[in-house]
């Protein structure tokens, strides 16, 4: 699809990613300073360690102000009844500071970890969301083909203004994203990427439901670091960096992402341990 030109100029907001590492406590700490601070909105992955939506509701009922949401929740992990009820609640409790950041994961964290399988990815997403905002909404959901439900919510009421967020790299996913969610969560694209592929994509979606951009949020995550010793920043850089490469979804993409000479000058200086590093990013 050939870039067009985009007249809208959206406001920037600022968030972050705090994962709990290896203190929850400590986590919660630095929440609480990113609120004190004026971030917007904090995010937590999902991967092999505290569960995402427990520990979005740790950050909730530490602080007031800040959104919290995750990035991403995979949805073959839970079915779109659990998962938007679970969402609804947590929003009750912060006092509806909720983002929901979905994504598909891949196919070694689904298969190998969870035994469920990824089949058609983008109509998938398509399915789930779906199911999810209606039940949000409080209606009856639609029937699916890989997920059936008659489940609506009882004594609590919907959330129908619940952001609901699409983690996406393809084109595919992004004009989906476009045109049914609220945000697009990115990772490992480059502002040429996000400027040249994003924007038009989810542009596309947006139209496709008669939507303007306008109040879409387009939520790149990038990593930085403040440090004086910029090869000591690369090294751990490159550590963290590397596993993403050994995932099918990203060898797939990384030569569109405009990735391609820095994923080779990350195999030759490989550091750190082999295998899933922990992306839910699709």
């Amino acid at each position: 699809m050939a870039a067009r030109r985009v007249a809208y100029a959206p406001a920037v907001a600022t968030g972050c990613f705090i994962s709990t590492g290896r203190s929850l406590e400590e986590a919660i700490e630095r929440v609480k300073l990113a609120e004190s601070l004026g971030y917007e909105s904090v995010y937590v992955t999902h991967i092999a360690g505290r569960e995402s939506l427990t520990v979005i509701t740790a950050y909730a009922l530490a602080t007031s102000r800040i959104r919290v949401g995750t990035g991403v929740v995979p949805i073959y992990t839970r079915t779109p009844a659990t998962m938007a009820q679970t969402a609804a609640t947590i929003d009750e409790l912060s006092g509806g500071r909720v983002t929901l950041g979905l994504g598909v994961s891949h196919r070694p964290v689904i298969e190998g970890w969870h035994g469920q399988t990824i089949d058609r990815p983008v109509a998938e997403m398509r399915e789930y969301v779906s199911i999810v905002r209606a039940i949000l909404r409080g209606e009856d959901p639609p029937a699916g083909e890989k997920w059936r439900t008659g489940f609506r919510l009882a004594g609590l009421e919907p959330r129908p203004s619940l952001p609901v967020y699409i983690a996406a790299l393809s084109p595919a996913m992004l004009r989906l994203a476009g045109e049914i969610a609220d945000g697009v969560l990115l990772w490992l694209c480059i502002p040429s990427y996000v400027r040249d592929v994003v924007i038009p994509e989810v542009t596309a979606g947006r139209e496709r439901a008669g939507l303007a951009l306008e109040g879409f949020d387009v939520a790149p995550a990038v990593p930085a670091a403040l440090v004086e010793d910029h090869e000591d920043a690369y090294r751990t850089m490159r550590r963290d960096l590397i596993p993403y490469f050994g995932l099918p979804f990203y060898r797939g993409d990384d030569r569109a992402h405009g990735l391609r000479s820095g994923h080779r000058g990350l195999r030759r200086r490989r550091r750190g341990p082999r295998g899933y590093g922990g992306s839910d990013l699709r």
